[in-house]
């Protein structure tokens, strides 16, 4: 889990967006846009991600299934590492 996630702040509105985003669904993932019902899987997830600077605000979260945003998750998450990972070889003094 991300620190993002472990905040007060994303702890006391999440469940807040997902009774919101509850009321309207079915509405289509905002990862791959097919619809999301309600006896299906899902998060309330970051249109952008709270690693790259999104925020918590209502406009920017959204319904997505949960095998969307854990790819998702898994994706960024080996992005964040990989590019770490080149610049510290980058700094290599040989």
């Amino acid at each position: 889990m991300s620190q993002h996630h472990r905040r007060q702040k994303w702890t006391t509105h999440a469940p807040k967006h997902r009774a919101r985003i509850a009321s309207m669904l079915p509405s289509p993932c905002i990862q791959c846009g097919r619809p999301v019902t309600a006896d299906q899987d899902w998060h309330a997830g970051h249109r952008v991600d709270a690693a790259l600077g999104g925020t918590a605000s209502a406009s920017n979260v959204g319904p997505v299934h949960a095998s969307c945003n854990l790819k998702a998750g898994g994706r960024l998450g080996a992005r964040i590492v990989n590019s770490r990972r080149q610049r510290s070889k980058d700094i290599r003094p040989w």
